[in-house]
């Protein structure tokens, strides 16, 4: 029998003409993909009026639709339209950097990542297409000129607006739905911050062990207690602690557990090491009574510290919340204490101390206090001293509380008081929301020897950040910390 023989030869020329035409075939496919506007865009259909002029007595209208965009007067004589080299996405007019006249930003898709001057080290500019910002500025007389571009904003720009409260400042968001501020600087959109962290620790309990150390060790300074928490601090947008013991000014007025009062350097040393909130509404703040309430407010206000849940005893309005701005986002600030070991004063001194709501009128007021604030900020947040010390559960009333917060729109509950950490949850609100429950942070410094649990704390980490649908809470954490201020020194 004759065996044949395989071709070597021709074998091979099939092999080489088979891979010829796979890479042939991704190389088509790589070019065209360079050349397509991906599926993904959503080309915006709109038409709006808007302003026009330094006294604004004229009406343009934008048109947005066919992937172009136009301007016409009130005649409807279009003053402007974009060629067919580049395809608008979407537009959006505003007075972007503040000269009195109108601006029209618009996302679009073009061929080549430069215009007509690119950078001296780029020798071609690839014909694919890209996406670019642009910028066209509106002149008194209605005439529209291109002012500024963008060669790359480095995300992909799904959709975007303009800020509610701020119209200047541009919001994109990108195709995987994060979010980035834009404002006008020098000559251009530049990216701004978008995030708000906030961190907020526990108890803040000066003992008698503690001022003895402070006293005999440290020069009757307490920096050495906030030592080990400044970088959290100090890198938090918003840091927050419960102050849990009222200021004094008088020697013989400090003292620890069971009538807490503090020497003035406690507060100098929770201003140095950061802190933008000092929490006040708590069951030990009438311990050297209303003067040293006072006294503590005062002192943290001149401190640019916001001092919440007291006031002075001669206010006839209730200030049921304080605000705090950072990074373009509102926060509303309250803080309600379940009572005063001193008892309470509320029918004497009806706003001095924010205590929890006791009946139905009350809590009426407390929901409309919630919605008047919602109206007036992005965020809110509740600071509560409530439940029962050394348990490790949050308790039935805790819980009936911070649904009644949800009910109200709260963001974000702080809780304190049981010295002990407790879990963390969040609740679902009326509004569609979700409202984030810190039952208890347990101790930040302290010295209690009674439970092993009481030498822990928790530090509550959020971050709060614009999104397309507004400002909230887009994630939160809780990081044990050592609470006990003598593990501090034995681990030096």
């Amino acid at each position: 029998m004759v065996k044949c023989i395989p071709d070597k030869n021709k074998i091979t020329k099939w092999l080489l003409l088979s891979l010829g035409i796979v890479v042939a075939f991704c190389v088509a496919i790589f070019i065209g993909k360079r050349n397509y506007i991906p599926s993904w865009v959503d080309w915006t259909e709109r038409e709006v009026s808007f302003e026009h002029g330094k006294k604004g007595n004229e009406i343009l209208r934008l048109t947005v639709g066919g992937k172009k965009f136009s301007v016409s007067d009130e005649c409807g004589e279009i003053l402007f339209e974009t060629n067919i080299d580049i395809k608008v996405q979407d537009a959006i007019a505003t007075d972007v950097d503040g000269d009195g006249l109108q601006d029209i930003i618009a996302v679009v898709w073009k061929r080549g990542l430069y215009g007509k001057h690119r950078p001296f080290w780029v020798t071609s500019d690839e014909k694919n297409y890209s996406q670019h910002v642009f910028i066209y500025g509106v002149s008194e007389d209605g005439e529209v000129s291109q002012k500024w571009f963008a060669s790359e904003t480095g995300i992909l720009i799904n959709r975007m607006k303009l800020m509610d409260k701020k119209p200047q400042i541009v919001m994109f968001e990108d195709i995987d739905g994060d979010c980035t501020l834009w404002q006008w600087e020098s000559f251009g959109l530049k990216n701004i911050e978008n995030k708000v962290k906030i961190v907020a620790f526990g108890d803040n309990l000066i003992h008698d062990a503690i001022i003895d150390a402070a006293n005999k060790e440290h020069g009757r300074n307490y920096d050495f207690l906030y030592e080990p928490f400044l970088d959290d601090i100090r890198s938090a947008d918003i840091a927050a602690l419960n102050a849990e013991t009222v200021l004094v000014d008088k020697e013989s007025m400090v003292s620890g557990y069971p009538s807490f009062g503090s020497p003035v350097a406690v507060g100098e040393a929770i201003a140095d090491a950061g802190f933008d909130i000092a929490v006040c509404a708590n069951n030990h703040v009438l311990d050297k009574g209303i003067d040293a309430l006072e006294y503590t407010r005062r002192f943290y206000e001149a401190k640019g510290i916001k001092c919440l849940g007291i006031q002075d005893r001669a206010d006839t309005e209730k200030r049921p919340y304080e605000v705090i701005k950072r990074n373009g986002i509102s926060f509303a600030l309250f803080a309600y204490t379940y009572g005063t070991n001193a008892g309470d004063i509320s029918d004497r001194y009806p706003n001095a101390v924010h205590y929890l709501p006791r009946n139905e009128e009350q809590e009426k007021e407390l929901l409309e206090d919630l919605q008047k604030a919602r109206e007036e900020v992005d965020i809110i947040i509740v600071f509560v001293h409530w439940g029962e010390e050394y348990e490790l559960n949050a308790s039935n009333e805790q819980m009936k509380m911070a649904a009644l917060f949800a009910k109200g729109g709260a963001d974000a509950i702080i809780g304190s008081h049981p010295h002990v950490m407790q879990e963390v949850e969040e609740l679902d609100r009326p509004d569609g929301g979700k409202t984030v429950v810190y039952y208890s942070l347990g101790n930040f410094r302290a010295d209690q020897g009674k439970d092993e649990n009481t030498k822990t704390g928790g530090e509550a980490i959020l971050t709060a950040s614009h999104t397309f649908d507004g400002a909230g809470i887009v994630s939160f954490e809780i990081k044990k910390i050592d609470s006990y201020w003598m593990a501090d020194n034995n681990s030096k």
